[in-house]
Formats: C-alpha cells, sequence, structure tokens
C-alpha cells in the first residue's frame, strides 16, 4: 500500500512538471502502452505511458528496466542528472532513451509553484534564500570534511597524505632500481674473476 502511495505521488509530481512541458509528452506519445521500472534499492517504482504521453500507473512485466545507483538519490535533489550518472539498462533501448531524456530535462520551477501562494517577488526571494541556505551547508560540509582529513593526516596521523605516500612510493622505486643495479654490477665483478 505504501508502495502504491509512493508511486502514485511520482506519477502526480512527473505529470505536474510534464503538464508545462510539451516536447516531453510528444517524446513519450509514440510509446503509449510501454512501461518502465525504475529500481533504487530499497524502491521499486513502476511507470506507464498513457495514449497522451503521460505518466501512468502501470503493470505487468515491464519493456524496460532502469537500475539506479541508490547513493545517487539524495544528490538528484540538487541536481536531476546525478541521478542518471551510474545507470544500468535492460529491455527496449529506444524506449529507455527517450524516458531517460525526459526525466533529465523536466525541472521543477520552485518560483511558479510557490508564486501561486505567496506572489512572484516573494517566491522569488524565498526560492532564492532556499538555494542560498543550500549552497552554504554544502560548503560548509565540504570544510568539514577538509578539516577532518586534515586532522587525521597531520595532528593525529592516522591517514597518510598522498604526497607522502606518492614520495615513499618513489623511494621505493629509487632503491629497487639501485638494488637492481648493484646486482648487474656485482654480476659483471664475478664475471671478470
Amino acid at each position: 500500500m505504501l508502495q502504491d502511495f509512493a508511486a502514485s505521488a511520482v506519477i502526480r509530481a512527473l505529470n505536474h512538471l510534464a503538464e508545462r512541458e510539451s516536447w516531453a509528452r510528444a517524446t513519450l506519445k509514440p510509446f503509449a502502452g510501454r512501461s518502465a521500472q525504475l529500481e533504487a534499492p530499497p524502491f521499486l517504482l513502476v511507470l506507464g505511458i498513457d495514449a497522451e504521453g503521460r505518466f501512468a500507473p502501470a503493470g505487468g512485466a515491464p519493456d524496460v528496466t532502469v537500475s539506479i545507483d541508490p547513493l545517487q538519490v539524495p544528490a538528484a535533489l540538487l541536481d536531476p542528472k546525478a541521478m542518471m550518472r551510474n545507470v544500468r539498462l535492460s529491455g527496449d533501448a529506444e524506449f529507455a532513451q527517450a524516458l531517460s531524456q525526459v526525466l533529465q530535462r523536466l525541472r521543477p520551477e520552485p518560483e511558479d509553484e510557490l508564486a501561486r501562494f505567496v506572489g512572484d517577488a516573494a517566491a522569488v526571494r524565498i526560492v532564492g534564500l532556499l538555494r542560498g541556505a543550500l549552497a552554504q551547508a554544502r560548503e560548509g560540509g565540504q570544510r568539514l570534511a577538509a578539516s577532518t582529513v586534515d586532522y587525521f593526516v597531520t595532528e593525529n596521523p592516522m591517514l597518510v597524505a598522498r604526497g607522502e605516500v606518492e614520495r615513499f612510493t618513489q623511494t621505493i622505486h629509487q632503491l629497487r632500481d639501485a638494488v637492481e643495479r648493484l646486482e648487474k654490477r656485482l654480476q659483471q665483478l664475478e664475471a671478470r674473476r
């Protein structure tokens, strides 16, 4: 039941986005009656295409299966193309291509949606503030990760810096080359005896 509710919500959201984009419906219309199964464990969603090129609930065997790396799902909230980076497709390649194109290009317009409730100017400001907050959170996370790595490399050396590993590897290679030269030299000296 929860799976059906989630599928219904996703279908409504996708159709809402596709309503404004006639190209999306035109792209999917030739594939009416086909269905696609989207897998991002633990989630499973089956989407059908109706005669108008809209998304609809579907049953039965899917014509195409799209397996998405579940680690890419959170990134897709900020960048829809991120989800399609590590994808496995099986089934009807032409349908999969069209579906992928539509899903990657459908973009929510939060300003338009919010403007209906608070007006255009307020919607632009609110969305701008939210985008700024997300950018600051992302930047803060990157700084925290860099500080953590720096701590574990320099202050409490539990990890080794990349430069140190490269220098160590280079020293090992130089030592190996020197040992090989020494062995050749010893072989030459023994051959002279």
